[in-house]
């Protein structure tokens, strides 16, 4: 678990778990210095992601790390990879949800 912070507030809160069979290196890894996310994007290749985006009411414990009221809107961005057929990892992104804006921009297909 880590919080990530810009301007000393924080704007994610990170629950991540990682298929250490697939990917050992992690455990000589300092997540304090250099974030998980940022680590295995230049350390470990995926074949496949999965990702599914939610609104949630934020419990006790993630709106005393996020700095929020209990019940405060949150954007929740759950994500998993692969690498050929192998789970390297899962994470759970919690943002408090008055920071951040989904849009998408299409066209119709032919």
């Amino acid at each position: 678990r880590c919080r990530h912070l810009t301007g000393g507030q924080p704007f994610a809160l990170e629950d991540r778990l990682l298929n250490l069979g697939e990917v050992p290196d992690a455990l000589d890894q300092d997540f304090a210095t250099v974030p998980p996310n940022t680590w295995l994007v230049g350390h470990v290749p995926w074949s496949e992601a999965e990702h599914r985006i939610t609104a949630q009411g934020a419990d006790d414990a993630t709106a005393a790390a996020l700095n929020l009221e209990p019940g405060h809107a949150c954007l929740v961005i759950e994500r998993r990879t692969w690498w050929n057929g192998a789970p390297i990892t899962a994470v759970r992104l919690t943002h408090p949800g008055h920071l951040y804006d989904l849009v998408a921009h299409f066209t119709p297909s032919g």
